[in-house]
């Protein structure tokens, strides 16, 4: 994980903080001057929980697929991180500057602390802001020789206080560089980093309530973070032994997965990957939001082109979908409830290589066979394609019915399916795998309705390579698209070379976290 460098400006700046609470009068005093961000502390994106940050990179090359992919450059890369190597350096100069015996051993020690961090998203949908808890038990040694520290520093600014059920905390800012400050309160054990100002304070530098309760909360209880994510699951019977957490977990939310369409799918809430030795999966079920048929859809996979390099079963509930936009009478542009009403059960989403990234096919099923659903499908095509999208009666074979768009987008359907991408060459794929004019995805895999997704490394390493080029290509950064042209190739080769995996649902659906296998699908291309 990039930020456990992150670690090491804990130590430096928790041992600062306890001096700066015996003279706090001599601190400069911080003022945020920057915007909120947008982040509720309370729900975050995503929680890691692990009982080393060091060991963290290691544990994920475990895993055959990364290690190859991956190499173990990714160790190394934290370990020799510029970032990590220039704080290293400051902790050292601070040491033998005020004569404190820092050695290299304690430094290490806090690495091995177990620690939480929370992550949210930032508004272009990428997991940038967080917050780290972790113990600084280990530090005491450190804390007892800080008062040593110089206090007239210019990057180190007191920020204010917050109370908690242990007091009074001092909150500080630390000045990374003009671009970057972090915000840091430490008590009892338990030490809280943010990454931004913004994630606590507002444009008039007030902290906010619910960012300031949230912040008292993980000081003063342990595995809050977990709890918000129900890491530890049920909780154990009186007298018995609790269940021990993994060494490493990763959750992540359903809304940053569905990228702000979560609300869509209510059965679905989240991912997690657990390391105890070896690396699972489970997803978190609500199973009251999902479609009455459950959660998989094994005729949707017969509609699926073959060959492609990801799909990703999508539990939608159509009624939530209505709710939202059922103000159709008012916005012509939306679909009537009528429209929506033709779609039924889950729907699958496809990503092809010969595509884009950005233009996945989705698949769904008509409640009712298709000629009793003509005016309805026209209005889903007039709200899917941004033109109004003309029926392209010449695409039309048998019963099949096409859309198409000016953008390129198309809206098809045949029998009981209904397809849509911005990519119209996609759709008219799937009306021919419908037809069984081209090979499906249930005819190189056994299709059922605990088939959840599927990757397919040959076409998914391609896609990869190709969408990866071009964005650094238009990004203009000339050295990184040449160090890409020159390492990529060959770890999409070996990424190419693993079989397909689907993922399967293990058991009955029962609610919250429930564990799934990924299985090799070997007759996949």
């Amino acid at each position: 994980m990039r930020r456990t460098w992150i670690v090491v400006i804990c130590l430096v700046v928790t041992a600062a903080a306890a001096a700066a609470y015996q003279r706090g009068s001599h601190w400069k005093e911080f003022r945020y001057t920057g915007t909120r961000l947008m982040a509720d502390l309370a729900r975050p994106d995503a929680v890691i929980r692990t009982a080393s940050l060091s060991q963290l990179p290691r544990d994920l090359l475990k895993v055959p697929l990364a290690r190859d992919v991956l190499t173990e450059d990714l160790a190394f890369y934290y370990e020799q991180h510029e970032d990590r190597l220039g704080l290293n350096g400051a902790i050292k100069r601070i040491a033998y500057e005020h004569k404190l015996d820092w050695s290299d051993r304690i430094l290490l020690s806090v690495f091995n602390e177990p620690a939480e961090v929370a992550l949210w998203r930032d508004g272009k949908g990428a997991l940038r802001h967080y917050a780290l808890v972790i113990r600084r038990n280990l530090l005491t040694k450190v804390l007892q020789q800080a008062a040593n520290v110089a206090l007239n520093d210019r990057q180190l600014k007191r920020a204010g206080e917050i109370d908690s059920a242990g007091g009074k905390a001092t909150l500080f800012a630390l000045e990374i560089n003009p671009r970057r400050t972090l915000l840091l309160v430490g008590q009892g054990e338990r030490l809280v980093v943010l990454s931004d100002p913004g994630l606590l304070f507002d444009g008039k530098a007030a902290m906010v309530p619910a960012a300031r309760a949230a912040v008292v909360e993980w000081l003063e209880n342990e595995g809050t973070l977990a709890r918000q994510f129900a890491l530890d699951g049920a909780k154990a019977e009186s007298g018995a032994t609790p269940p021990q957490p993994a060494t490493h977990t990763f959750a992540v939310g359903a809304p940053t997965l569905a990228l702000g369409y979560g609300a869509f799918m209510p059965g679905f809430r989240g991912i997690r990957f657990d390391f105890g030795g070896n690396w699972s999966t489970s997803l978190r079920i609500d199973p009251q939001g999902l479609p009455p048929a459950g959660l998989g859809d094994a005729t949707l996979w017969r509609a699926a082109p073959a060959n492609p390099s990801a799909c990703a079963v999508v539990p939608v509930d159509w009624r939530m979908v209505q709710q939202v936009v059922g103000l159709a009478d008012k916005k012509p542009s939306l679909p009537n409830a009528t429209a929506l009403a033709a779609l039924d059960g889950n729907a699958l989403a496809c990503w092809y290589g010969e595509a884009s990234l950005y233009a996945p096919v989705f698949v769904a099923r008509l409640s009712k066979p298709l000629a009793q659903r003509n005016v309805a499908l026209q209005a889903l095509a007039t709200w899917a394609i941004s033109s109004g999208g003309a029926l392209d009666k010449a695409a039309g074979k048998g019963d099949a019915m096409l859309w198409r768009g000016t953008g390129g987008a198309a809206l098809g359907a045949r029998g009981t399916y209904v397809a849509f991408s911005p990519d119209a060459a996609l759709v008219a794929k799937v009306l021919d795998t419908i037809a069984r004019s081209h090979p499906s995805v249930a005819d190189q895999m056994p299709a059922s309705n605990t088939t959840l997704a599927l990757l397919t490394p040959r076409p998914l390493a391609a896609m990869a390579e190709k969408e990866m080029l071009a964005a650094l290509n238009n990004a203009g950064d000339t050295n990184l698209l040449a160090a890409a042209q020159t390492h990529l190739p060959a770890r999409m080769k070996a990424l190419a070379a693993y079989p397909a995996y689907r993922l399967e649902l293990t058991g009955k659906i029962q609610s919250d976290w429930q564990r799934v296998e990924w299985m090799t699908t070997e007759k996949a291309q």
